[in-house]
């Protein structure tokens, strides 16, 4: 059975507790898949080599590592996301996950300045897709509509840009040349019966080995 990785994020709870999770929405997306799925804990406080070295065994054990959707990125995210990419790991990126990929290869993060991506449910906003990206051969569509949820943007990054909002605003980034390695800035997890979703999902966990 294919073991896929999903790096928690840190939260508060509601009587303001430093907890770690993992949204329930990607976990009951993740249960279509006949996989077993592996919480990966990380004390974002801690040391940044010391903790690196505690959660690289788990990390080595995992077919696949997904980076999802959060409030802000750690310095620990950003080590990780370059070791996933010199050893090959298949890699996906929700949201901030996307944010995190790109921004570890020498990217640059910025807040939107409004609310326009910032939707709690439903379809948002359509998005163009590049031409002969793995993205495009993923969805087999050039453009498609997605939800968003995020205040930040991406600006520039040394991945591929493959995606954009009719505000010129980064969709999604990716690196071709290894077996799975893409972000996308919506939360298709969120999307249940969206037939793009399970074709992003499908060629995740198709690359994993």
């Amino acid at each position: 059975m294919k073991r896929v990785g999903v790096i928690l994020r840190d939260n508060q709870s509601i009587s303001n507790v430093s907890i770690l999770s993992i949204r329930t929405d990607l976990l009951k997306f993740l249960r279509n898949y006949d996989i077993q799925v592996i919480c990966i804990p990380i004390l974002f406080s801690n040391d940044v080599q010391d903790e690196f070295k505690r959660v690289l065994g788990l990390i080595n054990a995992c077919d696949g590592i997904i980076f999802p959707g959060g409030d802000e990125y750690h310095e620990i995210d950003l080590k990780i996301a370059k070791y996933l990419y010199e050893q090959d790991i298949p890699t996906l990126g929700l949201c901030l996950g996307m944010q995190i990929l790109s921004v570890a290869f020498n990217g640059k993060i910025e807040p939107i300045g409004n609310d326009s991506h910032d939707k709690k449910t439903g379809y948002v906003h359509e998005i163009a897709i590049k031409e002969k990206s793995r993205l495009a051969e993923i969805l087999k569509e050039k453009k498609i509509l997605v939800n968003s949820r995020h205040k930040e943007k991406i600006t520039k990054t040394e991945l591929d840009v493959v995606a954009a909002s009719n505000d010129k605003i980064i969709e999604a980034v990716e690196d071709s040349t290894k077996k799975f390695f893409l972000g996308v800035e919506w939360h298709p997890e969120s999307l249940e019966g969206d037939i793009y979703s399970k074709r992003l999902f499908d060629a995740f966990l198709d690359s994993l080995v």
